[in-house]
């Protein structure tokens, strides 16, 4: 019997292993192709490691192009939704777990239905709106409709709800403000489920490509990393595949960390946020 057990396990593990190998193969492929010259990328088929280590990639990305420009242009949009998001996300959380009104719970029902509702919907009326504000090719355009997340709003609901009410309702007794109980209460004891949250909103919005194509147009050097990489590809062509392969590391290197830092409150939070209703 123990036998079997161990055999169904090797095998699961051997399973997960490929699965893993498919998922990594092509981010160290392309941390490999970066280091490798354009002859040496178009001969060397899908082997990984360069025979002829070389950083002349790296070196025209950072001469051709403005990268730290985009670099900080990423990250300043990134930061911007990333904070107004978990706030916006713990005050509605908050809001919806410890304080009694009416249609509460249809509100959140609202809230959760719009996580229904495709982007190719909403952008239109977020591109006119952008338009007629005249934040059209500015970082503040990008992220303005990003400022409140329904996800969010629902992961944080869940891992309130985990926390006792006669903590917060003992606060009130002794005349606690609502936002001193979330500051000093709630939030520390959630801060696991809060950096997790901050990362992923973090991820998607270093990552996102089309909404920034959208607004950032005209002057280049209001680019994302995201559009530098496809305009840079496009005025290559399609043909500098080694630069092209440095500028999506660099791209890629940010939110990789991160995450490695983060995958343990990542993982948590998914696994807790369906389990209390």
């Amino acid at each position: 019997m123990k036998t079997k057990t161990k055999s169904k396990q090797w095998l699961w593990h051997l399973i997960l292993l490929i699965l893993v190998l498919l998922v990594a193969y092509p981010l160290l492929y392309m941390l490999c192709s970066s280091f490798k010259s354009l002859k040496e990328i178009y001969n060397a088929g899908l082997s990984l490691l360069p025979r002829e280590f070389t950083t002349e990639n790296y070196d025209k990305v950072f001469s051709s192009l403005p990268i730290l420009r985009f670099l900080a242009n990423s990250l300043i949009i990134a930061l911007i939704v990333t904070v107004f998001k978990m706030a916006t996300s713990l005050l509605a959380s908050y809001a919806l777990v410890f304080m009694n009104f009416k249609h509460r719970d249809a509100m959140f029902y609202f809230f959760t239905m719009t996580m229904y509702v495709p982007f190719t919907v909403l952008m239109i009326p977020n591109y006119l709106t952008i338009n007629k504000l005249g934040l059209m090719s500015t970082l503040v355009g990008v992220a303005l409709p990003q400022l409140a997340d329904a996800m969010g709003i629902f992961r944080m609901r869940q891992a309130m709800r985990t926390i006792p009410k006669s903590l917060v309702e003992a606060a009130r007794v002794d005349r606690v403000g609502h936002m001193t109980a979330l500051v000093r209460i709630v939030i520390p004891m959630l801060r696991p489920a809060i950096i997790a949250q901050s990362m992923i909103f973090f991820i998607n919005s270093w990552n996102e490509y089309f909404w920034p194509m959208l607004i950032l147009r005209g002057d280049n050097t209001s680019y994302t990393l995201t559009l530098a990489l496809q305009t840079f590809m496009n005025s290559e062509s399609g043909s500098a595949w080694g630069t092209s392969m440095a500028l999506a590391t660099i791209t890629t290197l940010v939110p990789l960390v991160l995450y490695l830092f983060t995958q343990r409150y990542i993982i948590s939070t998914f696994m807790s946020s369906g389990i209390k209703e």
